[in-house]
């Protein structure tokens, strides 16, 4: 199982000092819109939210159901439009942090763990610049 894929099984939640649900889009500044970054960043958080939701749907244990597919399709396209684009603002290099976090985040643990493994110095530089272009407390939003 990819990783990415164990990831985005994991059920909606807030995250641990964030007080940010998973599935909610950070509000970026809307004078950025022209950001293809935050386009896409937003496009990716759909996919990601549809996957999860389709996760659980008797039957779609394998996660083999072509709607999860599909939807695991426009996350990966839409995250490699991302990394092939320079951030035009710091709203897209909060959209590329989140995609980093996505990677090296510290997983799906329990409360506790997840802030021991958050400590990480991989893991505090990544929320470091999240925290830095958004304004917002806690950890990306993925």
């Amino acid at each position: 199982m990819k990783r990415r894929t164990f990831f985005a099984a994991a059920p909606l939640a807030v995250l641990p000092g964030s007080g940010v649900a998973l599935a909610d889009a950070p509000q970026l500044d809307q004078g950025s819109a022209v950001d293809p970054l935050v386009t896409l960043y937003r496009e990716w958080l759909s996919a990601r939210r549809e996957w999860r939701e389709l996760a659980d749907l008797p039957g779609n244990e394998n996660w083999d159901d072509p709607r999860s597919l599909a939807a695991e399709a426009r996350e990966n396209d839409a995250e490699d439009m991302m990394l092939a684009l320079k951030p035009a603002s710091l709203e897209g290099i909060a959209a590329l942090t989140a995609l980093a976090w996505s990677l090296v985040s510290p997983g799906n643990l329990d409360a506790e763990g997840f802030e021991a493994a958050a400590q990480s110095y991989d893991c505090r530089v990544i929320a470091s610049i999240w925290r830095a272009c958004t304004g917002l407390d806690g950890y990306p939003v993925t």
